[in-house]
């Protein structure tokens, strides 16, 4: 889908160069995508995590192309907002006594979920405000184990929600990004957790549609 987008030349650019313009016609179009980032939760020590404050080199950590803001002329219209735990199983002893916590990765993500509040800010405006709890995956590993052996143990994993790609945080209303403009979004605790699993690396995902010239 493309729109007519006049102006950008004159308001950007010199008018005498339209005719080398990469761009098709003056147009945009709309597209699906995801803007992710990912930061690491420090056991014992972490009660503030930012996104999106720097470029990463490799795709599975984040794929913004400049730190705090899209790149104009693009714009983003966020649709959902997604958040993903990037723990492995664990294997761990089942609990004796009952009322104890069973400590693995089932219960690190209940403790990062049930704490956690995340803050969307555009520009210097707050815009999103949710518990993590809120913010599901709606992706991630599924499966069974079956544990073997003499020792008494458990294998431990969660996400938060099930893994459904239906299974999401859908604005009531979606969020519009515009070019050039600072956003940022911050997870914070109200104390430090101290998890069995240690460090835990958190993905928080946009979902929803960008804007961008048709070439």
């Amino acid at each position: 889908m493309s729109r007519p987008m006049p102006g950008i030349f004159s308001d950007y650019y010199p008018k005498e160069f339209r005719d080398y313009a990469a761009q098709y016609n003056n147009q945009l179009e709309k597209i699906g995508w995801k803007w992710w980032d990912t930061q690491t939760y420090i056991s014992g020590t972490t009660t503030s995590l930012p996104q999106w404050f720097n470029v990463r080199a490799t795709p599975d950590l984040g794929n913004m192309e400049v730190a705090f803001q899209l790149a104009a002329p693009k714009a983003f219209l966020v649709r959902a907002i997604r958040m993903y735990y990037k723990v492995r199983p664990l294997a761990v002893t089942p609990a004796t006594v009952n009322g104890n916590p069973a400590v693995g990765a089932f219960d690190d993500v209940a403790q990062l979920i049930n704490g956690g509040t995340m803050n969307l800010t555009i520009g210097q405006k707050l815009y999103d405000m949710e518990p993590t709890w809120v913010l599901t995956a709606g992706g991630g590993v599924t499966g069974f184990f079956a544990v073997t052996g003499t020792a008494a143990a458990s294998a431990s994993y969660a996400q938060n929600g099930i893994s459904d790609p239906r299974a999401v945080n859908t604005l009531s209303v979606p969020i519009f990004i515009p070019p050039q403009m600072n956003f940022t979004a911050v997870i914070t605790w109200p104390a430090a957790l101290t998890l069995s699993g240690g460090n835990t690396a958190i993905q928080l995902l946009l979902d929803g549609d960008l804007v961008r010239p048709v070439q």
